[in-house]
């Protein structure tokens, strides 16, 4: 009976998991509209980042956004760091900041349109270059 039960609930869990990216809550646009999204570049073999702006059409998740942004630029290294369909979300982060050996460094800031916590961890990324980033709390702003 607890094997059935155990199948049972797995099986459930699955079939939900996988109806659609908006019943497992990896939707952070709507599929009708054009993101605009800026995000960062590195291309293989330079150093340094470029911050560039694009236009996504059909682009709901973060990972459709940087699997479109691959298919323009092959052979680079995509961070997204915001992400807007027409209206500004802001999200108050709560992090720690280390830099080498040094300790870790408590910050608190209002970020507009990083939908999402790793967005949010590309921004602070930007900000604070080579620093190593713990998002520690990541509250959407009424």
């Amino acid at each position: 009976m607890r094997k059935i039960f155990t199948v049972v609930i797995t099986t459930i869990a699955i079939f939900l998991g996988c109806l659609s990216p908006v019943m497992a809550g990896r939707e952070i646009v709507p599929a009708d509209v054009t993101v605009k999204v800026q995000y960062q570049l590195k291309m293989d073999g330079y150093n340094s980042w470029t911050t560039t702006n694009a236009s996504l059409r059909g682009a709901v998740t973060e990972s459709m956004m940087i699997g479109q942004l691959a298919a323009r630029h092959p052979n680079g290294q995509i961070r997204i760091l915001s992400a807007s369909y027409g209206k500004t979300v802001a999200h108050t982060v709560r992090y720690q900041m280390k830099r080498g050996k040094s300790a870790w460094t408590n910050g608190t800031v209002t970020l507009n349109n990083a939908l999402t916590e790793s967005m949010a961890r590309n921004q602070l990324k930007a900000k604070f270059p080579g620093a190593t980033i713990r998002i520690l709390s990541f509250v959407k702003k009424k």
